[in-house]
């Protein structure tokens, strides 16, 4: 106890417990900064995750597709060919069943679907192969295609369309989210247990109902109807068979009684089910193709005949001219009719343009008889819209309205593509010669004066706004020299009539007298004064 004794009699505290409080003190504060630290990593761990960028696809994160897509601010572009194999779709560069490798177009498939693209252009082509039908469909998106990087480049639109997937992106997320179609109707047959989709025997274009809010459900009897994703009834579960219409977001309806019309997505009754058979030939145009009685028409949206229901076949065959992008409007103007046949054109408001005096539409031999492996039928010539036709064993060339061209003396038509270029030859005993070439010498030499007319306006017009721009110029300085001559010379117009009036003044004062201020004051008043707007000028 002695050791624990100071000298004055009290204890002393013991130095190994002075040290203990401070480590603990100083403890407590690393422990408390630790703390703070830890806070601050954690915020820091926060943020990071919460700027970085996440993209799941099919309810997975997926971190391959963050070196795949392409930001640019808060625009997220999707490389085709190299987006194409994360959804499920083979890619190529060139157009469907062409065999070139043109880079500046591709197109990706799948077992049910192709998509094409082409560089600078904002319309997708879509060939749906389901059953063999060979439908062709036309989207237009808002951007063009563009090259990024060396690849042929989509917006999230377009990848929308050719993919058929749900795709977004939340830029204050940073957060990529992408499903599948067949994902969704996974989904969706699990939420819907009378769903339509989820028959053997469910069509691919049913199932891309999903993808704008709709699915198609059936009931116990097998009857369709359409409902919205949130269990809203579109169309009650009456009809035989439902078919969605991608383009035109519309179901084709085949009633009990085995008719067929067309209903809204909002539950409108478009076209009256009274056909055998129904068809959208042209969206823009609101076009049908009819059928009863094994006889086809065309009628418009509003149910008013454009071609009467008494021809054997409409539209041409795309599989053997696939250079027609719609088989049913060619050109966008002329729809092909064959009766008894023989093959005739209406226009778009169903005024004929040809009798019924043709065998077939286009020339399927040319190809072979070229001996090109490289040549093509031809159906089309684009340059002059120009149509092809065949009478007996010989061919010859009409325009879209129906104008002859060429006579049916031509033993072929084909078409060879080289480094991009599309050049067309007929035949005529054996020997080839170029269409175009022919046509402008021989059929209508006027073109060539009017390309050279074209270039001459062209010309003329640069040359006149040059000389516009010259003269106004001119103008302008000559008007800026007007406007300081006359600014200068009211300055000086003003000063010598101030001058003046204040001699007269100073003289009416003098002969006058005081009786005379007044008038010489109005005097003075009166005299001109600087135009301001002249100035300004």
């Amino acid at each position: 106890m002695d050791d624990f004794i100071g000298g004055n009699g009290y204890y002393n505290q013991p130095e190994d417990q002075t040290k203990t409080k401070k480590m603990m003190k100083i403890v407590g504060i690393f422990i408390f900064l630790l703390f703070i630290a830890c806070i601050a990593l954690v915020g820091v761990i926060y943020y990071i995750q919460s700027t970085e960028l996440k993209i799941n696809l099919d309810g997975q994160a997926n971190s391959k597709l963050k070196n795949v897509l392409i930001f640019e601010g808060e625009k997220v572009y999707v490389p085709i060919r190299a987006f194409a194999e994360y959804v499920g779709y083979q890619s190529s560069n060139g157009d469907y069943k062409q065999y070139t490798e043109d880079t500046t177009k591709c197109y990706v498939e799948s077992t049910n679907e192709v998509a094409t693209f082409s560089l600078n252009s904002n319309k997708i082509h879509k060939i749906v192969l389901e059953s063999g039908s060979n439908d062709s469909e036309y989207y237009e998106i808002a951007e063009p295609v563009k090259i990024i990087n060396n690849q042929l480049c989509t917006t999230i639109e377009g990848a929308k369309l050719a993919f058929n997937i749900a795709m977004s992106y939340n830029a204050q997320t940073n957060t990529v989210t992408i499903n599948t179609l067949p994902y969704l109707v996974k989904i969706f047959t699990a939420r819907f247990q009378n769903a339509g989709i989820a028959d053997k025997d469910a069509s691919f274009s049913n199932q891309k109902a999903l993808l704008y809010n709709m699915i198609i459900v059936k009931n116990e009897d097998g009857h369709y109807g359409v409902y919205t994703l949130d269990g809203k009834e579109i169309l009650g579960t009456k009809y035989a068979k439902i078919k969605f219409i991608e383009n035109a977001q519309e179901f084709i309806v085949t009633t009990l009684e085995n008719k067929m019309g067309i209903m809204l997505h909002d539950a409108t009754t478009k076209i009256s089910p009274e056909y055998d058979d129904i068809k959208q030939i042209d969206k823009d145009n609101g076009l049908y193709l009819v059928k009863n009685n094994n006889k086809y028409g065309v009628i418009n949206s509003k149910q008013s005949i454009i071609v009467y229901l008494e021809y054997d076949q409409i539209g041409i065959n795309n599989s053997t001219y696939p250079e027609a992008e719609n088989q049913y409007l060619l050109y966008n103007k002329c729809i092909p009719a064959k009766q008894n046949n023989k093959w005739c054109l209406f226009d778009k408001t169903g005024r004929k343009l040809t009798d019924l005096i043709y065998d077939d539409f286009g020339c399927s031999v040319g190809a072979k008889v070229s001996g090109d492996q490289n040549a093509k039928n031809v159906l089309l010539i684009p340059r002059y819209e120009g149509i092809v036709v065949k009478n007996g064993d010989l061919y010859g060339l009409i325009d879209s309205e129906g104008k002859l061209m060429l006579e049916s003396v031509l033993a072929s038509f084909y078409s060879i593509t080289s480094t991009g270029t599309t050049t067309y030859y007929m035949t005529v005993q054996d020997i080839a010669q170029n269409v175009i070439e022919y046509i402008r010498e021989h059929v209508r030499p006027e073109d060539t004066n009017d390309e050279n007319n074209n270039q001459n306006e062209t010309t003329n017009q640069e040359t006149n706004q040059e000389n516009n721009n010259q003269n106004e110029a001119t103008n302008q300085e000559t008007n800026q020299n007007q406007a300081t001559n006359q600014a200068s010379s009211n300055s000086e117009f003003a000063e010598n009539n101030e001058s003046t009036n204040t001699e007269q003044v100073s003289a009416n004062n003098n002969n006058n007298g005081s009786n005379n201020n007044s008038i010489n004051t109005e005097q003075v008043n009166s005299s001109p004064t600087i135009d301001e707007t002249n100035v300004q000028q």
